[in-house]
């Protein structure tokens, strides 16, 4: 932890791109301070990144880059943040990993490299006389598509949404363009006749995959598709943003001519973001993994009630 708050506070000192090597060593260490908590036995002597880069190909541009996965921190993060283990010897294309970003989803699309893929969800639990159950309210253009939408569909469906939505979901008046969807299964109330709303809350993890806590304060949770639209590939912005700062690190130390303001300015802005905006996600990710509760750096006005 001293080594990881070492360099973070250094990387903040460095203006750009450059400080993404400082970034990325505050985050391995970060990592393995959290994962000392579920496999100890393994975070002892030397240990390996998990993931490795070849900087050997000839190209001017980083869209044809990718990563491997090897044995060692990043697949043991993974498996552990998202509950599925990650083969050695995968392959992540960096034009696949930045749209899982939302912090650079403006600079993705820029780069051609598709439109930001997680989605914030408004989140509420209803009950009738009988039983109670979860909604979520999506925005047209969120409602998940492949294999994506097909987990979503198994367990939610859509509903029409009553005349008061907005204020059920204390969103404003002037939204318009959202659907309600609610789950599939309902939880009967309990002997006493109470709502079971712990249980109905469990309801939407059935969605883990693709469903992940809230990482500002206006949207109740964030919907993030698979890495591939054909087969289930679990990739949230956390581990995204830790893949891509050990990329940027790479680049900095072996190849930085892709940094070329001149030369390369969309790339050098990309990972000048990646530097500027993601440093504090990655904190909170690290922060809300070690203490087992997700964190928001927002003022309580911002909340929705």
């Amino acid at each position: 932890m001293r080594q990881a708050l070492s360099n973070f506070q250094a990387a903040m000192s460095v203006p750009n791109r450059s400080s993404c090597l400082l970034y990325y060593y505050a985050m391995l260490n970060f990592a393995k301070a959290e994962l000392l908590t579920v496999r100890p036995a393994d975070i002892q002597g030397r240990v390996h990144h998990g993931l490795s880069f070849s900087p050997g190909r000839h190209g001017k541009s980083v869209a044809g880059d990718s990563l491997k996965v090897c044995k060692g921190v990043f697949p043991w993060l993974y498996e552990h943040r998202t509950g599925h283990p990650l083969s050695i010897g995968t392959k992540l294309p960096i034009r696949r990993l930045f749209p899982h970003i939302p912090e650079v989803g403006t600079q993705s699309t820029d780069m051609g490299w598709g439109f930001e893929k997680p989605r914030g969800f408004q989140h509420v639990l209803a009950a009738d006389s009988q039983s109670c159950w979860p909604i979520i309210l999506l925005t047209e253009s969120s409602i998940p598509t492949g294999v994506t939408g097909k987990l979503f569909s198994k367990h939610f469906e859509r509903v029409e949404n009553p005349p008061n939505w907005r204020d059920v979901f204390a969103v404003s008046r002037r939204l318009g363009g959202y659907s309600m969807h609610q789950s599939r299964k309902v939880i009967p109330h309990t002997k006493n006749g109470d709502a079971d709303f712990a249980k109905a809350h469990d309801l939407t993890w059935q969605i883990k995959d693709i469903a992940l806590p809230r990482e500002e304060a206006f949207f109740d949770g964030i919907l993030c598709p698979s890495f591939y639209s054909s087969k289930m590939f679990p990739m949230p912005p956390s581990m995204a943003r830790y893949a891509v700062t050990y990329y940027a690190s790479s680049l900095v130390r072996y190849k930085p001519s892709v940094f070329d303001f001149q030369l390369f300015p969309e790339q050098a802005l990309l990972f000048d973001a990646i530097a500027i905006e993601c440093a504090l996600p990655m904190l909170k990710d690290t922060f809300s993994a070690l203490e087992g509760k997700v964190h928001l750096f927002a003022d309580a006005t911002t909340l929705r009630v």
